[in-house]
């Protein structure tokens, strides 16, 4: 592994988000205004900030960036348009599923057949607008629509999430695909959809991710009734010998891609960065059921005593030292 492609994909990265900040005050600050303008409603601060601070300013380009960086190409001004609307449509349609509680027929409707749904909602609207031109725009339509049946399979079965006889299996499962889902739709807006090879690579980034996600969940997560790994772990220093071993298999597949070792390097480097905050956030976990046993309800913890704060100078010094270890695991 070389210590330079370190610093060029981090190099790559910050390149990409400035890119994405000139983006969206050229593009996505109006757009916004003119959705809500044009449909008569707002968006609530909850949606802008998951739209403004994370879906329409990191996922793009980090996710499909990194992606075209893998492929030697250039992540055009096209794909970041249609990554962007997607990055409005991601927490609407969300909100569709779990606040507004729109039947699955309905959001099965909205999702393959817009330009024929009859929109009511605020929400509805923009999410029959922006899907309706990303089903026209992307370049490869029947990877797109496989994409999106599966992120919509995936939402009725995180329902079961709501069940504490959730077998730890099928907890897993569900895991590990609403993960995969989430990564790989994010490639197919893109002018090359993933071939299989990319896609058994996607599917190992993405369930790392979400169990990333709900590391840094906890507090949230119990306290909506929701069950997870993490918020049902007994064990996190047994989770963070299966976690390793899921980088390490990760880190595998993509040393087998037909790329070039600089590049794949740097890819390595980049889908790593997001596995080393949690394996900050696992060593956290560790500490917590070493201070209050394994078989303490979590509903009886303070807020403070599940938040990982990653500002915290240890732990960012603790997440450079994982961004060098675990891209070199193999």
């Amino acid at each position: 592994m070389k210590l330079l492609n370190y610093f060029t994909a981090g190099y790559k990265v910050v390149k990409e988000l400035r890119r994405q900040r000139r983006f969206n005050q050229a593009f996505l600050v109006n757009y916004l205004s003119e959705l809500e303008n044009k449909y008569q409603g707002i968006f609530s601060e909850e949606q802008l900030f998951k739209i403004n601070k994370y879906y329409g300013l990191l996922i793009g380009p980090i996710l499909c960036g990194s992606y075209k960086m893998l492929y030697g190409q250039p992540f055009t001004e096209e794909e970041r348009k249609r990554a962007t609307l997607f990055g409005i449509l991601t927490p609407l349609g969300d909100d569709l599923f779990d606040v507004h509680h729109l039947p699955i027929e309905k959001i099965s409707a909205l999702t393959f057949e817009p330009d024929q749904y009859q929109a009511a909602l605020f929400a509805e609207k923009v999410v029959k607008e922006i899907q309706s031109a990303l089903l026209h725009e992307v370049p490869n339509k029947d990877a797109y629509i496989q994409a999106s049946r599966d992120v919509l399979d995936l939402q009725v079965a995180t329902t079961a999430q709501t069940s504490p006889d959730m077998e730890k299996n099928q907890l897993l499962k569900i895991t590990y695909r609403k993960g995969a889902v989430s990564v790989i739709i994010y490639h197919q807006i893109l002018s090359t959809a993933a071939d299989e090879q990319m896609m058994k690579v996607l599917e190992e980034v993405g369930g790392l991710y979400q169990l990333g996600n709900d590391l840094f969940d906890v507090y949230k997560d119990t306290r909506d009734g929701i069950y997870t790994i993490p918020n049902t772990c007994k064990d996190f220093k047994e989770l963070k010998t299966s976690f390793v071993s899921k980088v390490k298999y990760m880190n595998s597949l993509i040393n087998a891609l037909p790329f070039s070792n600089n590049r794949k390097e740097k890819f390595r480097v980049i889908m790593n960065s997001i596995n080393a905050r949690s394996m900050v956030a696992i060593d956290e976990w560790i500490t917590f059921q070493n201070k209050y046993g394994t078989g303490i309800n979590l509903k009886s913890v303070e807020r403070k005593a599940m938040i990982i704060d990653m500002e915290k100078p240890a732990l960012f010094i603790k997440w450079l030292y994982y961004m060098w270890k675990l891209p070199r695991l193999i």
